[in-house]
Parts: C-alpha cells; structure tokens; sequence
C-alpha cells in the first residue's frame, strides 16, 4: 500500500514537477484511475494495458493507435507512461482547439456506426467501467442528464455538455 505522498512505482508526491499544485486527495484519484489502466500493477500503462482497457470498455483501437496515444506521453521513452507521466497527461492545460479535436476524437470512438450519436447503453458501460463505484442508479442519472431527450442516442453537443457538466 502506498502512503499518502508516495505514487505507483516509488513516485513521491513532492519529486512530481507539474503545471499545477495538487492536494493529496487529487493525487489519490489520479493514482485511482492509473491504477484501473495500469493491468498487471507494473507501475507504469503499456499499450497492451490501453488495448485491453478499450477492449474491456467495447472500444475498439489498433495496436498504432495504443502507441500512439502512449508515446505522446512517454517522455523517458520507455515504452509506457509511469504515474509521473499520467499526472503529467492530467495536469497540462490544454488550449481550447486542442480540446475540440480531442472531444470530437473521443465521440467519435463511441460512434461506432459513424452515424453522429452515440448509443446511450455503450456509454452508460463504459461510465460503470469507469468508475466501479459507480451504483446502477448513479450511472441512469448520468445517462438522463447526456439523453435529455430519452432518444436512447447522444449527440455530439449532448456529449459535450456530458463531459463538461458532470
């Protein structure tokens, strides 16, 4: 188990050299979600680990890709990000195109059939995926508040207001 100030890996809070100050309790949630990707508890997210994330969450990515989106981030270049490299990910401000061509990048892998929505059902499993504490209930009201219509399909500017909102 790792102490309050001590990351996956060995990673000390206080060694992190980051954009932004982080509170401890930030820091546990970033090392929650890292936690999830990282599969085998090596201490760092390969792109087998990304792959079988995707896999889980019934998103489908290429190997290219897992490298891809990794080796942005892999600053040592070893082949993974380390808990320093994803709260590193997490932190960075990113400027407002950049967040667009990102939002439109992350609906369109939910829009499997390329049809402008998103099934409600995939996203609500992916939410539950997600977040394993995540109740049955809580996961029905994220799911109203993104199909404000009760269509059963999100559109892009319904996702939007999902992620931004929630």
């Amino acid at each position: 188990m790792t102490s309050e100030n001590e990351l996956a890996g060995g990673t000390r809070a206080q060694n992190l050299s980051l954009p932004i100050e982080l509170s401890a309790e930030k820091i546990q949630d970033f090392q929650a979600s890292f936690s999830l990707m990282d599969i085998r508890a090596k201490g760092f997210i390969s792109p087998d680990d990304l792959l079988q994330v995707a896999k889980a969450a019934d998103m489908k990515i290429s190997v290219n890709e897992a490298h891809l989106l990794l080796g942005s981030a892999d600053e040592d270049q070893s082949g993974g990000i380390d808990m320093r490299e994803f709260l590193s990910i997490m932190t960075t401000p990113i400027n407002q195109q950049d967040l667009e061509e990102e939002l439109r990048g992350t609906f369109n892998v939910f829009d499997k059939d390329k049809n402008g929505t998103i099934n409600a059902n995939e996203l609500k499993k992916f939410v539950r995926f997600w977040d394993c504490e995540l109740t049955e209930d809580e996961a029905d009201d994220m799911i109203n508040q993104a199909d404000p219509n009760k269509t059963g399909s999100i559109n892009y500017h319904d996702f939007i207001e999902f992620l931004l909102h929630t």
